[in-house]
């Protein structure tokens, strides 16, 4: 779509889609907002929209579905699909489809009654854990000991208050233990693959719940994220017809060497990385 974007300001529409009603064959859809001035910058190794205003409920993790206006070809709609019933994920209220791996990585609160030790135990977890479709964070207690020792300020924790901690989450099951695989280059896997070597893994499970109808009408979005602190990530290009650059092949071979995660430390094909950075919603 980038390439077919002109060059002049766009106008992007807001389009929240809720209950579709079929009229006539079509969806009927209500436009939040128009936003004028919106352009595409193409400059950097991928096209960026300037200038645009996202509201407060567009929470990291929502999905965004854009099409074309066919009416006016400057014009792009965004779309945000409503949940049925809008849940509390990990503290959050969440009221529009979303993925949950982009969730718990860049959002998940911890809405669990934990000292110090324990916060830094599930922080760490689910920035740096394997994350699979559910949003579970999966990673092996030695790569957390290390992780948590490297990232911690001078007489933070120590690691016996580390290990009492990871013990105490499990016994109140805000950690489990899961069974894992160590493929070729020691790539961890989950679930276990068959031929590979098992390896334990703690996880952690973001807490899902439906809202009730009485936190409903007490009105509101959900929470109000702000700004916040976005884990490095990577991000898929090569439906883009686009590499890596040499700066960000670097930056995650750093990254990841720094961090003692299992499998390669070059950047997969067809994926840029992004690097740790605050982001303000």
């Amino acid at each position: 779509m980038a390439d077919r974007l002109p060059r002049t300001p766009l106008n992007v529409a807001l389009v929240p889609i809720g209950k579709l009603a079929l009229v006539q064959g079509a969806k009927r859809v209500a436009i939040l907002e128009y936003q004028p001035g919106v352009k595409l910058r193409s400059d950097g190794d991928r096209p960026l929209l300037t200038g645009m205003s996202w509201h407060r409920f567009v929470l990291p993790g929502t999905r965004v579905a854009v099409r074309w206006d066919h009416r006016a070809k400057t014009r792009l709609h965004f779309a945000y699909t409503r949940l049925r019933t809008p849940v509390v994920f990990a503290g959050t209220m969440v009221r529009y489809v979303y993925d949950p791996r982009i969730m718990t990585r860049d959002l998940a609160a911890i809405d669990v009654r934990a000292d110090r030790s324990e916060e830094i135990v599930l922080i760490t977890l689910r920035e740096l854990g394997y994350l699979d479709e559910q949003g579970r964070a999966l990673l092996p207690q030695a790569a957390l000991l290390r992780n948590i020792t490297e990232r911690a300020e001078p007489g933070e924790t120590s690691t016996s208050e580390v290990e009492n901690a990871v013990r105490r989450l499990l016994a109140r099951k805000l950690l489990t233990w899961e069974w894992g695989s160590l493929g070729a280059g020691g790539m961890l896997h989950f679930p276990v693959r068959d031929g590979e070597t098992p390896v334990e893994l703690l996880c952690y499970t973001p807490t899902l719940r439906e809202v009730e109808h009485e936190s409903l009408r007490a009105g509101g979005h959900g929470t109000d994220a702000g700004a916040h602190r976005v884990a490095g990530h990577l991000m898929r290009i090569g439906h883009l017809g686009k590499e890596a650059s040499v700066e960000a092949r670097a930056a995650y071979r750093y990254d990841h060497q720094r961090a003692g995660l299992a499998g390669p430390h070059e950047l997969p094909r067809g994926y840029t990385y992004v690097r740790e950075h605050e982001r303000g919603i």
